[in-house]
């Protein structure tokens, strides 16, 4: 995972003394924010201070919880995807079950972004013309 921004390290180190208390009230907060790490927690928050800005530059974004699920099925096809590319490379041939991973990898990606599902199923064949078009192999 990129942090900061590239380029620039980050030498300094800042210590603070809290309590018990307000270290536990730290943690609570930083773990409403989704943030993993206490720091950069602590580094948005002065960031925001300062800036009048949420964020540090460099942040990354997070998968908000509606995508959740869909990241995970996009994950699984990606996988899925992987495991037929390798069998197709040493078989010296292209399964069709690749060119349907290859779709469930599209809808998944169309979930995360909340475009739905894609008007095409898995199981029609698109015309010659669209194969020949997008340069695709059988």
């Amino acid at each position: 995972m990129v942090r900061g921004e590239p380029g620039r390290r980050r030498t300094h180190c800042v210590s603070v003394r809290v309590t018990p208390d307000e270290l536990e009230a730290w943690h609570a907060a930083r773990e409403e924010t989704g943030r993993r790490e206490l720091g950069a927690w602590v580094r948005a928050v002065v960031t925001e201070a300062m800036t009048g800005r949420a964020g540090v530059p460099g942040d990354v974004p997070v998968v908000p919880l509606v995508n959740e699920a869909a990241y995970g099925q996009l994950v699984q096809a990606a996988n899925n995807l992987n495991q037929l590319t390798r069998y197709a490379h040493q078989e010296r041939e292209l399964p069709a079950a690749i060119r349907a991973a290859v779709e469930e990898i599209g809808r998944a990606a169309l979930a995360v972004r909340g475009l739905g599902p894609d008007r095409a199923t898995a199981d029609e064949e698109p015309d010659e013309d669209e194969h020949q078009e997008h340069g695709a192999a059988r």
